[in-house]
C-alpha cells in the first residue's frame, strides 16, 4: 500500500505519531466516492499498519483487528494525525485518528512480529 508522505513526525521505541496533509486529487480518495471523496477505512487501517512497520523498522503479520470505531467522515482537504502505539506483550497497534474537530477512528490490530 502507497503511504503518503508525513508532513511530520516524531518517533519513540513503541510509539509514534505522523502528520498528513490530504488534498481530494490524493490517490486514496480516488473512487470513493465521485463528488463526495471520503478516506476508506481498509486504506485507514492498512496505513496504520504500514507506518508502523516503517516507523518501528519491524515488520508484522496481520492478525485482524481488535477493535476499531469509525467516528467521523474524513473528507479533504484535512489534515490528519496518526498516533499509534505498538503494545508488544499485546501483539497490538492501537491506533487514533484526529483531524483539527476531534477524533475520527481509532482502534487496535492484533499482530505478529515477524523476525
Amino acid at each position: 500500500m502507497l503511504l503518503p508522505q508525513p508532513v511530520t513526525s516524531s518517533l519513540s521505541d513503541h510509539e509514534f505519531c505522523v502528520s498528513l496533509k490530504l488534498q481530494p486529487q490524493d490517490a486514496c480518495f480516488a473512487g470513493h466516492f465521485d463528488g463526495l471523496p471520503v478516506l476508506a477505512g481498509v486504506i485507514q487501517v492498512g496505513w496504520v499498519f504500514g507506518f508502523a512497520e516503517q516507523m518501528l523498522e519491524r515488520r508484522f503479520e496481520f492478525l485482524g483487528l481488535a477493535s476499531n470505531k469509525f467516528l467521523q467522515l474524513v473528507r479533504p482537504p484535512v489534515t490528519l494525525q496518526l498516533t499509534v502505539q505498538y503494545q508488544r506483550d499485546q501483539g497490538r497497534l492501537k491506533f487514533v485518528y484526529r483531524m483539527p474537530n476531534g477524533v475520527c477512528s481509532r482502534g487496535a490490530i492484533n499482530v505478529r512480529e515477524l523476525s
